[in-house]
């Protein structure tokens, strides 16, 4: 998965009727987590954005009262801000059709096109210029190189993993522990070890480099990050029959953890 995939996948939310939005939300996250490259990027992005600050600012009220969104100024707040709010819809914390109707909403008509203008439109063409590549015709542009130490903050981009701050407890043992996050990393490891176990080609590599990525973001005890990488994962796996076992078994384990939260 290269940044032009995520591109198009951009267009086709875009235009994608509201009724059909949730599912082409799910597959943008999908291919986020399946691109190293743009993953790498929102991780830079999200390295100082403080998602309960922002959203405050952005989802706020006009001089009479009315709800209104304001997107940030800075490059990369549009970026963390616009794929916190996709990962909020993709496991279900905001409703989509609410959101649009309450903040995005052009004389009561719930089309959600003032969100694609306001949010993903943005999102998509700060990738597209990230990545030199055509938002519209989703074709990669050759970028001149520039010197590292000529590099501008925005251009010179850390990989730094990020904590998305969520709103209910981490499910805990006795001892403090995180049970979720413990059990979904050696789920993973044990992933890595089957896969490697067997002859490699391109999409079990692809399977090893996600899983990684889910070690690492357990690590981190980032659950938005986990939560959309295995959905990546089982959208790479797809016919891997040596670790269907485990993907049901990270799938029980997230959903786990979102029942716990249910509860607050």
């Amino acid at each position: 998965m290269k940044a032009y995939d995520v591109i198009s996948i951009c267009n086709e939310l875009m235009e994608s009727k509201l009724l059909f939005a949730d599912q082409k939300i799910d597959k943008l996250l999908e291919a986020i987590a399946s691109c190293p490259e743009v993953y790498e990027l929102l991780s830079d992005c999200m390295n100082n954005f403080n998602k309960e600050k922002e959203f405050e600012k952005a989802f706020t009220k006009d001089a009479s009262g009315a709800k209104l969104f304001v997107l940030p100024k800075e490059e990369y707040k549009i970026l963390a801000l616009a794929f916190c709010i996709l990962a909020d819809v993709g496991n279900k914390k905001i409703s989509f059709d609410e959101l649009v109707m309450t903040y995005f909403n052009d004389d009561g008509k719930l089309d959600g096109k003032k969100f694609m203008t306001n949010v993903i439109l943005p999102f998509r063409d700060l990738i597209a210029e990230a990545f030199s590549v055509a938002p519209e015709k989703h074709e990669e542009v050759e970028a001149p190189e520039i010197p590292e130490e000529e590099m501008t903050p925005e251009q010179k981009l850390k990989v730094v993993p990020f904590p998305i701050e969520r709103a209910s407890n981490y499910l805990r043992d006795k001892s403090g522990m995180c049970q979720t996050f413990v059990m979904a990393k050696d789920v993973a490891v044990e992933m890595v070890e089957r896969l490697e176990d067997e002859r490699l080609d391109a999409q079990k590599r692809d399977c090893i480099s996600i899983c990684h990525a889910i070690i690492i973001a357990c690590m981190e005890q980032d659950f938005d990050l986990v939560f959309g990488l295995v959905r990546g994962l089982k959208y790479a796996a797809k016919g891997v029959k040596s670790i269907r076992h485990n993907l049901r078994e990270l799938d029980d384990i997230l959903q786990r953890q979102l029942d716990h939260e249910s509860k607050f």
